[in-house]
């Protein structure tokens, strides 16, 4: 995972619903393939978002309060987003699930109360993650997010929960199988 994000930015506001990161008619696909579903990132909010996302033109998403709320919608929003393009979501405040949902899926996000108010779509921003620093490279303002914790950026270094398990459980029990052959 690379620490530094810098893209161009998509703004929302408060409330942006599961759902409308990736609207109910997209759930019935059984493939959670990011490419498959990005057409699905906010579809029903900006049909031309994707189309955009994947040109490049945005990679960053700053969003309102409870940003991914309103339900216990899994991992299909957070591949919407990947799968278009996005690399980084930051917004005032997250609802738990998408929070937990992105750092589990190996996509990086932040929490910066005031993003919203500090940034516009088209904005450029430039975003250390382990340093929490946003520069918005447009307008010459910097804002501090909250930290990852250390275990959230090794998660993401991993590429997402499953992976950071799997080298933990490695670790350990390569640990245990040297304690037992010394004696």
């Amino acid at each position: 995972m690379r620490s530094e994000i810098s893209a161009g930015a998509y703004r929302v506001g408060d409330d942006v619903k599961a759902l409308e990161i990736m609207p109910m008619r997209f759930k019935s696909s059984n493939a959670l393939a990011d490419k498959e579903l990005a057409q699905a990132a906010f579809a029903d909010l900006d049909p031309g978002f994707a189309a955009k996302a994947l040109a490049g033109e945005y990679g960053i998403v700053v969003a309102g309060r409870n940003f991914g709320g309103g339900g216990k919608t899994i991992e299909g929003p957070v591949f919407a987003l990947r799968g278009a393009g996005i690399r980084l979501v930051i917004a005032d405040s997250f609802a738990r699930y998408f929070l937990r949902n992105a750092i589990n899926n190996g996509f990086p996000i932040l929490v910066c109360d005031g993003i919203s108010a500090a940034v516009e779509t088209g904005h450029q921003l430039s975003v250390d993650l382990e340093s929490a620093v946003i520069r918005n490279l447009t307008t010459g303002r910097e804002l501090k997010a909250t930290p990852l914790s250390g275990t959230a950026l090794e998660i993401l270094g991993a590429g997402g929960l499953v992976p950071y398990a799997r080298t933990k459980l490695a670790q350990r029990d390569a640990a245990r199988a040297q304690a037992v052959a010394a004696g």
